[in-house]
Parts: structure tokens; sequence; C-alpha cells
């Protein structure tokens, strides 16, 4: 066998590898388990995520990952928020106190402020940008409500 032969194959072998190897049949990420809590384990003690996430992060002025999940969630959930809070009371509420920071036992205290504050909260028939500042406001002007977020 010739050297180019050789150094063909081993081409092949190291290019052509990877992509055998990533179309096996496994989990993400290549762990095969169906279990999903041992998939958040995995994935968040990987080197892969933990370098993307900072990679994906670095550099970045003035950016609070919570405050982003905040806004994504009053977008993308306000319909239901807002007729959560309406009742004062529901699944959404619950959820969004949690998103922001309220402890388990605060909870049906945040659905109560919010749902006292409802027509300054939500007057529009849409989210509006300003409505996490008016949450935080509402939240820091109750120092019984002591929310993290």
């Amino acid at each position: 066998m010739s050297w180019k032969t050789i150094l063909l194959l081993t081409t092949a072998v190291i290019f052509g590898g990877g992509n055998a190897w990533a179309c096996h049949k496994g989990g993400p990420m290549g762990f095969a388990n169906s279990d999903p809590g041992a998939f958040s384990l995995d994935i968040t003690l990987s080197p892969t995520y933990t370098g993307a996430s900072t990679y994906g992060t670095a550099g970045c002025k003035d950016w609070d990952y919570s405050q982003h999940q905040r806004n994504h969630f009053l977008e993308t959930q306000w319909v239901f928020l807002n007729e959560d809070a309406a009742r004062g009371k529901g699944k959404h509420l619950t959820a969004f106190a949690q998103i922001m920071g309220c402890s388990k036992e605060q909870e049906t205290q945040f659905a109560v402020l919010v749902r006292n504050n409802y027509s300054s909260l939500f007057r529009k028939t849409e989210a509006r940008s300003d409505l996490l500042t008016q949450f935080e406001i509402l939240i820091s002007a109750n120092p019984e409500l002591s929310c993290s977020g």
C-alpha cells in the first residue's frame, strides 16, 4: 500500500468518522437515555454546553438573562396571564410569580397584588414594552412581598 493511499484513508477516517458517530441512534448530545432528568444534568455539566453558553454571551454588555426570560414570558403568555390576573389565580400567574422570584409562600400574595392592580397593569389589549417595569415597581413598592427577581 502506498503512502498516498494510507494518507487518503486516514484523512477519510478523520473527517468522515464524526459523521458516522453523529448518525447513531442516541439521545440528545449522544446520550442514549430516556430519562429527561439525566439528560438535563448531563447537558449542563458537559464542556460543550458550558463553552457554548459562555461563548454565546461573552461580550454582551448590560444583558440580563433573567430579565430576558421575564420579557419573553410576558410577550408569549400575555393573553393567558391577563385572564389569570383578572381572576386573581391560575397557572400562568403562579408561573410568573415564580419567574419574578417569589417564594411558594408568596405566590398567593403576589396574585392578590396583581389582581388589585389589574386595571393599571393590563389596561391595554396587548403586551406593553413597559409591563415588566410596572411589575417590578409594584413589587418594590410592597416590601412585605420580597420577591428576589
